[in-house]
């Protein structure tokens, strides 16, 4: 058994890697920014646009969910336990069976939906059905772009090997890169193809054969070898978690899932929805990747060490450490687009095909949505921590309560909120999720979560609604509007400000660690644990 790090220092190893993760995530997020600007511009909220969101609606759900999900909960900590508790070769055996069934199993999903592309765009999108040329489009995305489930599967599968031997960097660029070949198409293949929207899919394509290559060479120096072996308790026993796991870590991209398929219902939502949803939800999705799945990613290696040795009391310090850490940075991030989601949507995305309309319909999304991102990021760290103590059922239980509540809510607030409507259910629900999740934890570890981060909760929402007070007054004080770009620029730089400055007022004490966490990570001591 290998002994385990001291406590400091595996806070100090938690937030380096969430700061190498974040790094990372930042600049597939920037380069996803980019391609959505392009996206935007060449397809606004019309046909082309709404067919794409549709097509690789499934396929992005999947490495969501096998990547955030079962990879991430099923496949490291059972990979972990075995690195500590037995030998070099069973751990390599255990790799290479792993690889063997899910390489065979991805092949015949991604062949499979293929084939099946009409049906299911049917089932995503029923309203297409009464467009022919729409739902004819969404049908030929689909057959090209439901094969990237089997190579997306396959990077979760190299992700989930390096991040249980620490490495997390390498895995963490490939998205970059798939961004990177999505917005070479949109330059340059795009305007030069009929329809434009199948060079993208084409480069979706591309984009994830690119990001298997780039962590072949890492997993082969670090003696992953590639060897047929089909039988393993423990590929048995992670492919038999995986399921639970992927639907209980699937709530919030299942409510998405649900949103679009009611978004598709324009005559109740109106004309657009779908590509509004989606641009909405990529912003939300920068503060989340960027803290709550990084977080949650990064401290699961710590998580299942602890549970693999039966630490309770650490498992729960680590576990509040990291929830303070990501309500600190979330909390603004959520007042911020909330304050500025319709600056933000012209800024970023009112030019060439995405019109005033699409605007206003987006930013109301957006600001929904940014209700309950603190909710989403908390069920990410959450369930991987029952998922480290070997726990499906929670999880689980509460992702189907959570998908039946927010169907209700979507059928109830659709009608007089519209877009808002939906987006507003998925927070509302996922918030719900988080709630039920933290209480069932506290009660498995027998201590309390929530009563000791109640005061740095306050804390932060006071600093954060400071921060929104003022970023709002200074974008209509200054008349920043007329030059948005710069306007947000300066409005974001003075929010960071704003919101040190209140918490220094409010004597924020995160701020200090969030501070040292950031030397410990830029100057790293040598004693530290990699």
């Amino acid at each position: 058994m290998s002994s385990l790090p001291a406590a400091p220092a595996a806070k100090a190893g938690i937030a380096r890697s969430t700061g190498v993760l974040s790094l990372a995530t930042a600049a597939s997020r920037v380069l996803g920014f980019i391609r959505d600007l392009l996206m935007a511009r060449l397809f606004g909220t019309l046909v082309e646009a709404e067919a794409f969101v549709v097509a690789f609606r499934l396929p992005n759900l999947f490495r969501d969910l096998v990547a955030e999900g079962a990879m991430a909960s099923a496949v490291v900590p059972v990979l972990t336990r075995y690195r500590t508790k037995e030998s070099p070769e069973e751990f390599q055996r255990l790799s290479q069976a792993l690889f063997s069934q899910m390489a065979v199993a991805l092949c015949l999903l991604g062949a499979g939906g293929a084939l099946a592309a009409p049906l299911i765009v049917r089932v995503v999108a029923p309203g297409f059905a009464a467009d022919p040329d729409k739902f004819a489009l969404t049908v030929l995305l689909t057959r090209l772009i439901f094969p990237f489930i089997t190579l997306v599967g396959l990077w979760a599968y190299f992700m989930g090997w390096l991040n249980t031997l620490r490495h997390f960097a390498v895995p963490a660029l490939g998205p970059a890169l798939l961004n990177l070949a999505m917005i070479i198409a949109c330059v340059w293949f795009v305007p030069r193809s009929s329809p434009g929207v199948v060079a993208l899919a084409v480069a979706v394509m591309i984009g994830g054969v690119i990001q298997i290559l780039i962590q072949l060479p890492v997993a082969w120096r670090l003696g992953f070898r590639f060897k047929w072996i089909w039988r393993h308790e423990g590929s048995r026993e992670m492919l038999r978690l995986m399921g639970p796991r992927m639907i209980g870590s699937a709530a919030y991209q299942v409510n998405v899932l649900v949103d679009t398929v009611l978004a598709s219902l324009s005559g109740v939502v109106g004309a657009g929805a779908v590509a509004a949803i989606y641009y909405a939800n990529r912003l939300v999705q920068l503060p989340l990747a960027l803290f709550g799945t990084a977080s949650a990613q990064a401290s699961l290696p710590s998580l299942s060490e602890r549970a693999a040795n039966g630490d309770l009391e650490g498992f729960g310090a680590t576990l509040r450490a990291v929830l303070r850490m990501v309500a600190f940075v979330v909390l603004p991030s959520s007042v911020g687009l909330m304050v500025l989601a319709y600056p933000i949507v012209v800024g970023l995305f009112e030019r060439g095909a995405f019109d005033h309309r699409s605007s206003v319909m987006t930013a109301t999304a957006l600001i929904y949505y940014a209700l309950g991102l603190l909710a989403y990021s908390v069920v990410k760290v959450i369930s991987g921590a029952f998922y480290a103590l070997q726990d499906t059922r929670t999880p689980v239980r509460l992702a189907v309560e959570t998908v039946i509540v927010n169907v209700l809510l979507c059928l109830l607030l659709m009608w007089p909120l519209k877009v808002g409507g939906l987006a507003l259910a998925a927070a509302l629900s996922n918030s719900l999720n988080a709630f039920r999740l933290t209480r069932g934890m506290e009660r498995r570890l027998g201590q309390p979560l929530l009563a000791p981060l109640a005061g740095m909760l306050g804390r932060v929402t006071g600093a954060s609604l400071l921060m929104g007070a003022g970023c709002w007054g200074l974008w209509t004080a200054a008349g920043l509007s007329r030059h948005p770009w710069v306007g947000l620029a300066v409005v974001i730089a003075a929010g960071v400000l704003l919101y040190t400055a209140a918490c220094r007022l409010l004597r924020v004490q995160e701020l200090s660690t969030i501070l040292r966490w950031l030397n410990t990570f830029l100057f790293p001591p040598r004693s530290a644990s990699a």
